[in-house]
């Protein structure tokens, strides 16, 4: 089983990063130190697949600036992962040594020729981090028109629906387990150089039954914030998912594997394609005229989000950039090397 997420994603106030959440979640893990181009993503993966053939479960964490390279991966069954420790998302090890240790892809490297580079390097790098402060504006511009229709739908009917449906989804689906409740944070969906994404997969890859819920309105987080007290009083482990424009606040998607129960959220920006045990419409919940009040606030917000991805495609082109100036002088034979050996450490030969 295969389940996909970002930890980490370009939010309004700038990176919002939940990688620190693996130190406690993982026993053994590996923190990847190295520049761009060096092998890090393809180590990872290679491990990634050595763990998928051997029959073990294994979480990809993409990144949210390439959706095609990884920045972690976690082995739930070996409570084993690697991770990419570098800028944005830096990560220490809680003790250095022993099952928490650095894995240094810098010494790949050929300095002394890849000198002459530098100072293009660093001016490409210049260029990339430009980018970053748009997307941010953009999205602290879209999350202010989101504010907007969050106090328009704040009433006491809409909250009294979304109890009711709260109250509904957790009779059904939840019981007690005896256990002591997990909590663990991701993101689900994230504004990418590839566009606005939705690990879609992943909710069915963990549960039976996925319900989804119709929300162009900012109505879902009440309701889910209900469903994962619920289900933290009676002992499950909640995968807490955040939108990129709610990264601290109410969870825009649930995953309670525990129960077999997944709860996401879609708009028109953010569809859901994925299987589907039910559907359930929140935007009936508001009145016609109140839906036609805020088109323009969700009309703009895909605006706003339509130009952070323009600036998050324009930084992946100059990271690419920096990649080609890297990798000529990167030493892959040793990289295959390591690759080879971790895997047969892992798992034997």
């Amino acid at each position: 089983m295969e389940s996909v997420f970002y930890l980490g994603a370009c939010c309004a106030k700038g990176f919002v990063s939940y990688y620190d959440s693996l130190l406690s979640e993982m026993k053994n893990l590996y923190i990847i130190k190295g520049g761009s181009g060096c092998g890090k993503s393809t180590f990872m993966r290679s491990i990634a697949r050595a763990a998928t053939a051997r029959g073990h479960d294994v979480s990809y964490i993409l990144c949210s600036s390439d959706p095609d390279s990884l920045d972690a991966i976690v082995i739930p069954s070996l409570s084993l992962g690697y991770v990419d420790g570098t800028s944005p998302h830096i990560l220490e090890p809680k003790l250095c040594g022993g099952s928490m240790n650095y894995v240094n892809f810098g010494e790949f490297y050929d300095s002394d020729a890849m000198r002459p580079n530098e100072e293009e390097i660093y001016l490409v790098q210049r260029e990339n981090a430009a980018q970053y402060p748009h997307v941010s504006a953009c999205l602290g511009a879209a999350d202010k028109l989101l504010g907007s229709v969050r106090l328009e739908t704040e009433n006491n009917t809409c909250d009294e629906e979304m109890s009711a449906i709260a109250e509904c989804l957790s009779l059904s689906n939840l019981q007690p387990t005896g256990l002591a409740p997990k909590c663990s944070f991701r993101f689900l969906t994230a504004v990418t150089p590839k566009g606005l994404q939705f690990c879609t997969q992943t909710p069915s890859s963990l549960c039976e039954r996925v319900y989804v819920l119709k929300d162009h309105y900012c109505l879902a987080p009440r309701l889910l914030s209900q469903v994962r007290q619920k289900a933290m009083q009676l002992g499950h482990q909640c995968i807490v998912c955040y939108s990129p424009l709610l990264p601290h606040e109410q969870p825009t998607h649930l995953i309670i594997p525990t129960a077999q129960l997944a709860i996401v959220s879609e708009s028109k920006d953010f569809p859901y394609n994925g299987p589907c045990f039910c559907r359930i419409d929140l935007d009936s919940t508001l009145s016609a005229k109140k839906r036609r009040e805020l088109e323009f606030c969700n009309k703009t917000v895909s605006e706003l989000l339509y130009q952070a991805v323009r600036h998050m495609r324009k930084a992946k082109q100059l990271h690419d950039r920096i990649e080609q100036l890297c990798r000529p002088f990167v030493n892959f034979t040793a990289v295959d090397a390591l690759t080879v050996k971790t895997i047969e450490k892992l798992f034997g030969k």
